[in-house]
C-alpha cells in the first residue's frame, strides 16, 4: 500500500447548501471521466490492482466519509458510504490490517474493517465490504 497525492477534487465555492453532490476527480492534473461524491480527499493509496480514495465531505458536526475503490484504469469498482445522518463519521485512524484488509477509525471510537475484494473473484461479489468491529 503506497501513500499518493496524485488525485486531487474539484472545488466548489459559495454556500455548502448549493454546492452539487459530486466532484469532479483529477488524476496528476488531468479532469477524469468520473465524478465522486464529496469535496475533500483525506487519504489516497496506490495498491498493485486499485486506487483507494478516502473523500469526506467537509461539513462540521455532520461528516461523513466515502470509501472509492478506482481500477487502474480510472473506473469506479466500488464504493461505501458512511452516511452522517444522525451521526458523524470524522475519520481519525486508517490503517492496513494485512492485504486488502483496513482498518478505519472514525471519532476516536468507532472502529470498521474494510475489505476490497478487487479484481472480484466472481461476476456478482460485491467488491467493498464494511463490517463494525467491537
Amino acid at each position: 500500500m503506497k501513500i499518493i497525492d496524485s488525485f486531487t477534487i474539484e472545488t466548489h465555492e459559495g454556500d455548502y447548501e448549493n454546492r452539487p453532490l459530486k466532484s469532479a476527480l483529477y488524476f496528476n492534473g488531468e479532469k477524469l471521466s468520473v465524478k465522486v461524491s464529496g469535496y475533500v480527499i483525506e487519504k489516497q493509496f496506490e495498491l498493485p490492482n486499485y486506487f483507494l480514495l478516502l473523500v469526506n465531505w467537509d461539513c462540521p458536526f455532520e461528516e461523513g466519509c466515502e470509501i472509492v475503490v478506482l481500477s487502474k484504469g480510472f473506473k469506479i469498482v466500488g464504493n461505501y458510504s458512511f452516511t452522517p445522518f444522525y451521526h458523524s463519521y470524522l475519520l481519525t485512524s486508517f490503517s492496513e490490517i494485512s492485504p486488502n484488509q483496513y482498518k478505519l477509525v472514525f471519532n476516536d471510537l468507532d472502529c470498521f474493517e474494510l475489505i476490497i475484494n478487487y479484481p472480484k473473484r466472481r461476476l456478482f461479489n460485491k467488491v467493498v465490504y464494511i463490517n463494525k468491529i467491537d
